[in-house]
C-alpha cells in the first residue's frame, strides 16, 4: 500500500508520547508498504528530517515559523471571537494545503492517516481511505483542563477550546473513512457518538528490548517522573506532587529526592527545583534515571488517551505510583501491577509503601513487565492497523465540510 501519514510536527527525536507513536508508526508500516511522511518544519531542524528519511520512503514538509510565548498568546487570544477553535487553526496553513494538493495530483495513495483531529481541516483526497489517528479525545483533554485549572483565565480559555473543538472533533469522526483510538474506553466514547463509522483500537505501546530491567543498582531514596515538561498535563502533575505530596513523602523520608525528567522544562518547573527537587530538562536518554529510582510516579490530573510513560516504567520493572487518570485505558489493575491513588494522602502512602517494602516493589514490576510483553508491543499494534487499512480500502470517506480552511 501506499501511505501518507500528515503531522503536525517531525516525530524525532522520538522522546515524547506523540512523536514516539509516529515514529514507531512509520518505521514498522514501512516494513510492507511504501510510506511517505508530510508534516510542518522549523527552523534548524534538516538533521531530523534526514534521521526521518532513513524510516520511511519520503518526508515532505512545509516550513513553519518557529513559534514564541507571546505569538502564541496573540493567537489564543484571537481564537477566542473565530468561529474555529485554535487547536485547528494553529496548525492550518494555506501552504499545507497546497502540499497536500499537489502530492494529490502527483500520487495515489491508498492510505491517508491524519495524527490528531486538530489536522483534519484541511481538504484531502477522497479517493484515499481517510485515518484519524487519535492520540487522546482531545474535547475530552480541554474539558479536563478547564476543569482542574484555578487560573481563571485559564478556566475560560479552555471552556471555550472545549466547546469549539468538540464539534469539530466529532465532525472530524463523522467524515473519515475510519478511526484509531489509544483505548477500549475511548473507543466506546466514538461508537456512541457516531455508530456509523469504523474503530479500531490501537494502543500506545512500548519497544520492550529498548526499555527493559536494568542491572544497575537504584537509589532508596529516588523518585522520578518522565516526560514532555512544556505539555500542560505533565506541568500541572509535577508541580501538584511536589506541593501537595512530596512534603508528606519528605516528613518521613528527608532524604527523598523527586527528579522531574523531560525535554521543554518551563520556568514554573524550574522554580520548583531545590536540594530534594532536581529538573533535568533534555536528557539524551531517561532510563538511567528511571533505572535509579525506587519509584515511578505519574500524579496526573488531566490529560487523554494512555500514557506512554506508564508502559515505559512497567517495561523496566520499576514499581509504579498512578492516579487513576494517569494509567486509564490501559489494562492494569491496582495493587497486581501497580498501585494507584487520588487524593494527596493516599498518594505519598502508596510511595511509602513501596519505599518501604521492596519486595512488594519488586513484584508489581514484575507483573508490570508481563502485561506489557503481552500486550504492549509496536509490532502487534502495527500489524493490527494494517489489518484495519485492508478491510476498509475501497470505502468512501463522507463529504468533510471542515476541509475548507480554519476561519
Amino acid at each position: 500500500m501506499k501511505i501518507l501519514v500528515l503531522t503536525p510536527s517531525l516525530p524525532y527525536p522520538p522522546i515524547w508520547g506523540f512523536g514516539t507513536r509516529v515514529y514507531q508508526f512509520l518505521r514498522l508500516l514501512s516494513r510492507h508498504n511504501a510510506v511517505s511522511l508530510l508534516t510542518y518544519e522549523e527552523p534548524g531542524e534538516t538533521s531530523k528530517v534526514e534521521a526521518v528519511r532513513k524510516v520511511c520512503q519520503a518526508v515532505y514538509t512545509v516550513p513553519r515559523p518557529a513559534e514564541t510565548a507571546r505569538s502564541k498568546r496573540t493567537a489564543q487570544a484571537s481564537s477566542i471571537v473565530s468561529r474555529s477553535s485554535y487547536q485547528r487553526r494553529n496548525l492550518y496553513s494555506t501552504a499545507m494545503q497546497q502540499r497536500l494538493d499537489d502530492l494529490a495530483s502527483r500520487e495515489a495513495f491508498d492510505v491517508i492517516q491524519i495524527e490528531s483531529s486538530q489536522l483534519a481541516g484541511f481538504r484531502f483526497d477522497r479517493r484515499a481511505t481517510l485515518i484519524v489517528d487519535e492520540h487522546n479525545i482531545e474535547y475530552e483533554l480541554l474539558q479536563r483542563m478547564y476543569q482542574t485549572e484555578r487560573s481563571a483565565v485559564r478556566h475560560f480559555y479552555n471552556w471555550v477550546e472545549f466547546t469549539k473543538f468538540k464539534r469539530e472533533e466529532i465532525e472530524t469522526w463523522r467524515t473519515v473513512t475510519g478511526i484509531v483510538s489509544t483505548s477500549r474506553r475511548e473507543e466506546a466514547i466514538m461508537r456512541q457518538l457516531v455508530p456509523a463509522t469504523p474503530t479500531l483500537v490501537g494502543p500506545n505501546a512500548v519497544d520492550v528490548d529498548f526499555f527493559r530491567p536494568g542491572n544497575g543498582a537504584h537509589d532508596p531514596d529516588s523518585l522520578v517522573m518522565t516526560g514532555l515538561m512544556h505539555y500542560r498535563p505533565n506541568i500541572d502533575g509535577a508541580v501538584y506532587f511536589v506541593h501537595e505530596i512530596f512534603p508528606r513523602i519528605l516528613a518521613s523520608r528527608p532524604n527523598a529526592v523527586f527528579y522531574i525528567v523531560g525535554a521543554g522544562a518551563t520556568d514554573e518547573l524550574k522554580r520548583l527545583a531545590s536540594r530534594n527537587v532536581v529538573v533535568t530538562d533534555t536528557v539524551p536518554d531517561v532510563r538511567p534515571y528511571v533505572q535509579k529510582a525506587a519509584v515511578f510516579v505519574v500524579p496526573l490530573r488531566m490529560g487523554g488517551g494512555t500514557r506512554l510513560k506508564v508502559l515505559e516504567g512497567l517495561a523496566m520493572e520499576k514499581p509504579v505510583v498512578s492516579t487513576a487518570l494517569g494509567c486509564e485505558g490501559i489494562d492494569v489493575a491496582h495493587d497486581e501491577h501497580l498501585l494507584v491513588a487520588d487524593e494527596p494522602r493516599a498518594f505519598a502512602e502508596a510511595v511509602l509503601k513501596l519505599l518501604d517494602d521492596r519486595d512488594k516493589g519488586a513484584a508489581l514490576g514484575r507483573c508490570g513487565r508481563v502485561v506489557v510483553e503481552r500486550r504492549y508491543t509496536w509490532h502487534s499494534v502495527v500489524d493490527s492497523l494494517e489489518r484495519f487499512y485492508e478491510r476498509l480500502r475501497g470505502t468512501a470517506a463522507a463529504p468533510n465540510p471542515m476541509g475548507t480552511g480554519a476561519r
